[in-house]
């Protein structure tokens, strides 16, 4: 009895770290390619707020694999795709913030957020965006990440000390840059523009940009993450686990109309090739299901069931067979030339 208990451990515990290495892996390697196909296709100079976010959230998917956090790092690797998609759209204007209730953080800390939540409101409400775009973005990505881990079931403290430490070192440089915004009138805040040159200068100037070669723009590569969820042997019901994750490409669909999902599903080998071809065909229509009935059009996602093909993992072992178990869906940022 002990001996089968002692295998069943080793075998969740390998189970999760095979689900880790798969998962998780990918999906710092997304993330840092996002933020890199971003750049080269110039959302820096297009929406520096968002850009910057995006790099954020990068930041925070490593450091959650970094803890073993699978789940948390592949859902903020899907945020940082979200937020460069809508940096290279020029999708100007700030993000909507749900903000932390003190009590439960004050519980776990005994520290209160009051002040936090204050700071990061006036930043926001004052041209933040504008003045202080760098700062803000990292400031609300690290509040989105502590968001996250107060309203986990089991609360890593180390994770929650370390992202609040985050949030008040990034708020305070925000409120600092922008208080200087206000006190020098800056245009960022004022929004009046500052004329240094008189009206004989500007008509050469004109010519001067007329006579130059017309730059070509760098051709926009598609921003591409791939998430992935399992299942139990013979099942095709989305487990509780991997709900924040499909909520995430939910939230990511509806906020960027030129992102599309392709769904794919595969099985283990066990069982005849129809019949798998049939289970792998669900679990990629169980996730379509899910998003449709939050929100998500059917034209926007494709599913496709390849059953025993394109394994990940050696099928003569449960592990592996539990790692082959899933359903990969590619969340795709179309691009737009």
């Amino acid at each position: 009895m002990k001996k089968a208990l002692l295998s069943c451990l080793f075998f969740l515990c390998t189970a999760q770290a095979q689900d880790y290495s798969f998962n998780v892996l990918d999906g710092i390697n997304e993330s840092l390619r996002v933020v890199e196909v971003a750049y080269k296709s110039g959302a820096e100079e297009k929406d520096r707020y968002h850009f910057e976010k995006a790099r954020a959230y990068s930041d925070i998917s490593m450091y959650l694999a970094s803890e073993q956090d699978g789940i948390g790092s592949k859902i903020f690797a899907i945020k940082s795709m979200n937020s460069a998609s809508k940096a290279l759209g020029g999708l100007k204007g700030i993000d909507p913030v749900e903000f932390i209730g003190d009590d439960r953080f004050e519980k776990l800390t005994g520290l209160s957020l009051k002040e936090v939540n204050e700071r990061l409101q006036y930043i926001r409400e004052n041209k933040g965006e504008s003045c202080a775009p760098d700062e803000l973005a990292k400031t609300e990505a690290y509040y989105d990440a502590l968001f996250y881990e107060i309203n986990k079931e089991k609360v890593n403290r180390v994770v929650l000390m370390k992202l609040y430490n985050d949030v008040v070192n990034n708020s305070f440089s925000a409120q600092e840059k922008l208080r200087s915004a206000i006190d020098s009138k800056l245009e960022c805040y004022t929004g009046k523009v500052e004329v240094s040159q008189t009206p004989q200068e500007q008509p050469q100037q004109v010519q001067e940009q007329a006579q130059k070669p017309e730059e070509k723009l760098p051709k926009e590569e598609p921003l591409m993450v791939v998430a992935r969820i399992h299942f139990d042997f013979d099942k095709y019901n989305i487990k509780r686990d991997y709900i924040p994750m499909l909520n995430e490409v939910v939230k990511a669909l509806k906020e960027n109309p030129n992102i599309n999902v392709r769904i794919e599903g595969y099985t283990d080998n066990i069982g005849s090739k129809a019949y798998n071809d049939k289970l792998a065909l669900k679990r990629a229509q169980a996730v379509k299901n899910y998003l449709v009935k939050h929100g998500i059009q059917e034209s926007r996602i494709q599913v496709v069931g390849f059953g025993k093909e394109k394994y990940i993992a050696d099928n003569k072992t449960p592990i592996g067979r539990f790692t082959n178990r899933r359903a990969d869906f590619i969340i795709l940022r179309l691009s737009s030339q």
